[in-house]
Parts: C-alpha cells; structure tokens; sequence
C-alpha cells in the first residue's frame, strides 16, 4: 500500500521486507529502502534536505576512484602537486578501495584500508597522504551532492611520526668538500649543504636572482621535471615563506662568479651547439646548467650526486641529506630557529623545530655539559678562593 504524501514531498510503500520509498528530484524519481517506518522518515528527510540544498543527484553513485579523478580535475593545482596525488592514487588508493561506490564506502572499509597500508610498510606520513586525499576529494563530492556525507572526515587520521633526518658526520662533510672543490657544481652542493635549498630551488636559480654587490640569493622558483610535459618552472612557492633572500659570504659569492665565467667559456667553445632553454616564451638564464647550455633535469642532478659520494667514499644517499645537514648545522651552532626557519622557507619556526628535533636535542644537550663545567668551575674558584690562616706580624717566627 502506497502511502500519500503532500505533493513534493515524496512518496512510500510497505514491500515483504520493509518499506521503500523515492523522492522526486528533476522529475525523477531518487529511490530508497528501509526495514522500519522510523529508519524510513529518517532517510526520507534527509533526501528532501539534499534536494531542497541542491546536493541531490539521480543516477548510479561514482566509486571512489571516480570521485578523487572527477575532484584533481576541476581543481586548480600546480601541475607537481597533482602528479604527486595521482601517485599516491594510482599505487595506493585505486588497487585498494578505488572501485567501491561512494554510497557503499563505510569508516570500516577506510580504517582497515589505512591498517592494511601500514601493514604492507608504508610509511606514516604517505598512509596520511593518502587519507589527506580521500578527505579533500570526499568533501569536493558531497559539495556536489554525490554523496551524504563525507566517511573521510569521521575517521582519526593515521598517527604521522616525525622520522629522523639522516645528516652527514663532520667527517663526511671534510670529505665531501674536499672532493667537490673545482667541481663545476660546486657552488650548488655549497647552497645544499651550507643554505639548505631544495634540489629544485638550486636547479632553477637563475642570474638575475644574484646581486654580487649586496651578496643576496633570491629563491622564489623550482625546477621540475612533470611526466608528459618536461621540465617546468613552478613560480609559486611550497609556502608564503618559499620566497626568500638569502645572504651569501664571501667565498660563496667568488665561487658563483667562477660560475658565471666557466658557463661563459662553455658558451663560447659550445658556439652554434650552445642550447639556452626558453620556459613560457622567455629565455631563462639559469646558473647551473649542462655544459651545451641545457637545464639539469633532477635525474642527472641526482646522478651527479651520488658520483660525489662515491667520491668521497660515502654510502648513497638522496640529495635531500643535504638540506637535511644544513638545518642541524644551524641549530646545532646555537643559530635561533626563527632565522634557520626563514634561510631553509619553512612556513613557521614550530614546523622547523618538530622536524629537527633531534638537533634541538643535540644543543639542549650541550648547553647541560656547558652547565655542568659552569658549575665545575665555580666549586673549584669557591675552594681557592677560601679565606686561608694568616700569621700576625707580632708572632715570632719559628724556623
């Protein structure tokens, strides 16, 4: 039996299960089902509150998958920021629960997704990548009525635990200068290892970013290398803080005019084979390049790293270690936070000091043995400094 409801509003029937009802939407119909009259005013009221917001839609619910490439698509992101989603989505997310609806997806299928990850190795941070992911495309499909509520935003976020930043010893760091002295990259493992800027943000360093006069580096873009579109130069930084000056000593600032007067001489024994590299219809004079003139895209960049370790007789590591010893140096060597937030472009001193914690440690830890020679040295002044007998000048001496 049909039950009768004001026009608009709907109608239900009783079925030998439950009950099922529709709600009109477009004129169609958006049906439903429920086991009891309470479950089904429940849900009823809920599609009406859909319809009349403009978030209800008629037709087969997206999956997962469907949903997180329908948000990347009509988002405005930089070309880097979506290949790095798109990786975490197609190793991750799409083999995982990519083609469960979004109507069906339930907090147990994202719980045990996220335990299942950890499981299989990965990471904290790329297991919160992925939830981060799921949140944000969830929220863009439940804006466009695709789906009641977003499941992402109900689940506790994987727990993130800040890894410790591998480093150099002073050790490697003697041996590393040692062999890169006369290198033609010199003065950009310098930046790496000293400033601590980003692969990238060397790569794209160009002339005009250096006034030798004032000694200043301005960053403010990154080289980077996009599947099916070649190297690009991303303009707008990571943060706010990304655009930064930085000041150079001195035997930085002679080592970019070597620079500057060896790419010179490459340009002229190049001559016609010389390959200046134009990015959005300008030519780009940038600072470390290949010898024809080329940019270094980040896998030559990284090969030619791990050549100077080989060199200096250091285990393979990623050109971030770099940055990573810059960062602990600074704070090791009492520099304040607040500073080597700015040099590195962190987006705040805090985000600075839960990354490298372990530095912060270091010079805690020094400034107790500092105390404790502090102290040392006071009990021993207090014992010399004691008030000794004196003999009164009208007492005989006796030999």
């Amino acid at each position: 039996m049909t039950t009768r409801a004001p026009k608009g509003e709907g109608s239900a029937f009783s079925t030998p299960t439950g009950y099922r009802g529709y709600v009109t939407v477009g004129g169609k119909r958006k049906y439903f089902s429920a086991k009891t009259k309470l479950e089904l005013a429940n849900k009823k009221r809920v599609l009406l509150n859909q319809r009349d917001n403009g978030q209800l839609t008629i037709g087969r619910s997206p999956t997962v998958l469907e949903s997180i490439d329908a948000w990347l698509d009509s988002s405005t992101h930089r070309a880097s920021t979506t290949q790095g989603y798109r990786f975490y989505v197609d190793h991750f997310i799409s083999p995982g629960i990519g083609h469960i609806r979004l109507d069906k997806l339930s907090i147990d299928h994202l719980t045990t997704f996220y335990s299942t990850l950890g499981a299989k190795g990965l990471s904290g941070s790329a297991v919160h990548q992925c939830h981060s992911i799921l949140r944000v495309a969830l929220k863009h499909a439940a804006w466009r009525g695709q789906v009641s509520r977003n499941v992402a935003a109900l689940v506790q976020p994987p727990t993130v635990r800040n890894a410790k930043q591998t480093t150099f010893s002073e050790g490697e760091l003697a041996s590393l200068f040692h062999e890169m002295e006369g290198d033609r990259y010199e003065a950009r493992w310098h930046l790496a290892l000293l400033q601590g800027l980003r692969p990238g943000e060397s790569l794209g360093l160009e002339w005009a970013d250096i006034d030798f006069k004032a000694r200043t580096l301005s960053v403010h873009q990154q080289l980077q290398h996009i599947n099916g579109v070649g190297l690009i130069l991303v303009h707008s930084p990571k943060t706010s803080s990304g655009d930064r000056t930085l000041f150079l000593p001195k035997y930085l600032t002679k080592l970019l005019k070597t620079r500057r007067n060896e790419q010179r001489l490459e340009k002229e024994h190049a001559g016609k084979n010389w390959k200046p590299w134009h990015f959005e219809d300008e030519q780009r004079d940038l600072i470390f390049t290949q010898q024809n003139g080329a940019p270094v895209p980040p896998r030559l960049d990284a090969t030619n790293w791990y050549r100077l370790l080989e060199a200096a007789g250091i285990p393979r590591t990623r050109r971030y270690t770099a940055r990573h010893t810059a960062a602990s140096m600074m704070i090791t060597n009492n520099v304040d936070v607040a500073t080597v937030s700015e040099t590195l472009g962190h987006a705040s001193p805090a985000f600075t000091l839960s990354r490298y914690v372990h530095a912060v440690d270091e010079r805690k830890l020094q400034m107790a043995k500092r105390l404790d020679t502090e102290h040392e040295r006071r009990r021993i002044n207090k014992v010399q400094n004691k008030v000794q007998p004196t003999i009164a000048q009208d007492d005989p001496v006796t030999e």
